[in-house]
């Protein structure tokens, strides 16, 4: 097991991108690993968290300019210009709704865990993911009526909470316990397991997240590629402008700034919209992550010509 997992841990960008197509070749699979995405969210932000400095955290908790910067860019000013753009655009309003919604998501919880797998801060990672997340009840309700009030879009502030009770809380807790259980020294030395590890659950999450792509995907493959097409130009505009944004930070910062802004946590959305965003954002959600999943791959060759 351990030289497996080390494997894994050393070819993690790669890895992820097939763990999306084994997802939509192997439909059943899907289906079958769908009741785990939970646990695989909670598995992988508790296992990024074995691998920080929790000395790190408490040092940028204390530091919030950044994070702060960058919740704003993501929850408030993301959504403003995407609503705009996609007005100016002529778009239908099922994609303009799907692409605001993503826009107006903080990211994704194995933002750490990307960021680690290009040699980037993974604990600015997570205290930026985490501030915005716990950030988003304060946007999301002003946000929906404003920019979508035809739309019929609810916010559950209940199924917030507990979302982000589950995802955010309990990794927390459950590493604070594996730490003091195992020990920090005995951590460190098996960082390729706990990297290893990391890798598994997000393919995990990613085949499970593909169920019931494959068979829109071939009853109606046109509108997929719609979406596919939309999710990909989406997700490498906002890795760019947080890129771009952020640059004054440092080229660390700002690569780090991207991924948070790149990959958004459209799960989180889907569970406190309870379904009122309707079935083509469900949908939306389990594309997206085909580029998302791409981004640690598509991102190496910058990060390694930066020389960070």
């Amino acid at each position: 097991m351990r030289t497996p997992l080390a494997f894994l841990g050393r070819h993690a960008r790669w890895a992820l991108p097939v763990g999306v197509f084994v997802g939509i070749a192997l439909p059943d699979l899907a289906a079958l690993l769908r009741p785990l995405l939970t646990p695989a969210v909670i598995g992988t932000l508790t296992a990024a968290l074995l691998r920080l400095d929790w000395r790190r955290l408490g040092q940028a908790a204390r530091h919030p300019a950044l994070p702060g910067w960058i919740a704003l860019w993501q929850l408030v000013a993301s959504p403003l210009i995407v609503w705009l753009g996609t007005a100016l655009a002529g778009l239908p309003p099922d994609l303009r709704l799907v692409l605001v919604l993503q826009a107006a998501a903080p990211p994704i919880g194995s933002a750490a865990v990307f960021a680690l797998i290009l040699g980037l801060d993974g604990v600015r990672a997570v205290v930026g993911t985490v501030a915005t997340t716990l950030l988003l009840p304060l946007t999301l309700t002003p946000l929906v009526a404003v920019l979508l009030p035809q739309t019929g879009l609810q916010v559950d502030l209940a199924a917030f909470f507990l979302r982000v009770t589950s995802l955010v809380a309990a990794p927390f807790v459950l590493a604070w316990i594996l730490r003091h259980a195992i020990g920090t020294a005995r951590l460190a030395r098996n960082d390729e397991l706990l990297a290893g590890a990391n890798v598994v659950l997000l393919v995990v999450f990613a085949i499970a997240v593909m169920d019931g792509v494959t068979a829109r995907m071939l009853h109606d493959p046109q509108f997929v590629g719609v979406l596919l097409l939309a999710a990909c130009v989406a997700t490498a505009l906002l890795h760019l402008a947080g890129f771009a944004l952020f640059r004054r930070a440092g080229v660390a910062a700002a690569y780090g700034a991207a991924l948070l802004s790149g990959n958004r946590n459209m799960g989180l959305m889907l569970a406190i919209t309870a379904g009122t965003a309707g079935p083509v954002f469900s949908l939306y959600v389990g594309i997206a992550q085909i580029p998302m999943y791409f981004a640690p791959l598509a991102l190496t060759p910058f990060v390694r010509r930066s020389r960070i």
